[in-house]
């Protein structure tokens, strides 16, 4: 018991360069903020967060919905601007942690004013941003009068490494336990059938039936890939990496699936941190070499 509170102690106590968890604090929100920028430019704001008794589209309102009884006409629009307000405020490291408390409060209450507009991806964010309350990556990059902090305490950097492992790995048995043909070695690609789904894909069905081989392999590659998740945790962590950015970037560029793909690329720098490191210590290097020359 004694060696399991050490390691649990040295775990806790471990120190990481903030600078990856600092952009995370940065995209994070931002990623947020574009997504409900698109609604906004849609003009649905009031539509998809006003009870169907105030003119809104949903006739279901969450039982966790706590602010529509306030004013059923205002609660959802003003729950909408408080989010963005409170996400512009974490992304400059401005009095990030009651812009945390108060901004998850809200954009959570736009899921339960809608629920169907509350997508996997908004509660990962969200858990993000909760993670992000305790931690330091305010440090950083960050308009406040905090002293700036390089090294700051690692275990929110741990947490979202566990909560990607989770999120990943139950993503990958799921598709195998539910559909076993993910798998497969003849027959139609499950992915063939998703990437040209109309009602998520621009890709023509017709014209893209020649690679049949290209989705059955992209299929086995996904599977690996997410069952694969495990080795975030380990030092090759960014080599794993690599593959679920390439993965993300396909599905963006191929998929209508609003921010999701963009939402899980905000959080990879502290998967991609050993790099991203690198990068920044070429530039500090080469910044100096530049203010040394006469």
């Amino acid at each position: 018991m004694t060696r399991v509170w050490t390691w649990w102690l040295a775990r806790c106590e471990r120190e990481t360069d903030v600078r990856p968890l600092a952009l995370v604090r940065i995209l994070v929100p931002w990623m947020v903020i574009l997504d409900l920028m698109r609604v906004l430019q849609l003009g649905l704001v009031e539509v998809l967060f006003r009870p169907e008794s105030a003119g809104g589209l949903s006739s279901f309102t969450d039982d966790s919905a706590l602010i529509h009884e306030w004013s059923p006409m205002w609660a959802g629009p003003v729950a909408f601007w408080v989010t963005i307000g409170c996400m512009l405020l974490i992304s400059v490291g401005r009095w990030m942690k009651p812009a945390i408390l108060m901004g998850c409060f809200a954009y959570a209450q736009l899921g339960h004013l809608y629920p169907p507009g509350d997508r996997a991806i908004d509660r990962i964010l969200r858990c993000v941003l909760l993670f992000l309350l305790f931690s330091k990556a305010d440090r950083w990059w960050a308009f406040n009068a905090k002293e700036r902090l390089q090294r700051i305490p690692a275990w929110p950097v741990d947490l979202i490494k566990w909560m990607l492992v989770m999120v990943y790995m139950s993503a990958g048995m799921s598709k195998i336990l539910q559909q076993p043909a993910w798998m497969a070695v003849d027959g139609m690609p499950v992915l063939y059938r998703i990437m040209t789904d109309p009602l998520a894909s621009d890709m023509d069905p017709a014209a893209w039936a020649w690679a049949y081989p290209l989705f059955r392999f992209g299929s086995w590659a996904t599977i690996i890939l997410e069952i694969g998740a495990v080795l975030i945790l380990t030092r090759w962590c960014h080599w794993w990496a690599i593959f679920g950015v390439l993965m993300h970037l396909g599905i963006a560029a191929t998929m209508n699936l609003g921010m999701f793909s963009w939402g899980m690329l905000a959080l990879y720098p502290v998967l991609l941190s050993p790099w991203i490191l690198w990068g920044f210590r070429r530039w500090e290097e080469k910044k100096g070499l530049a203010h040394s020359t006469p």
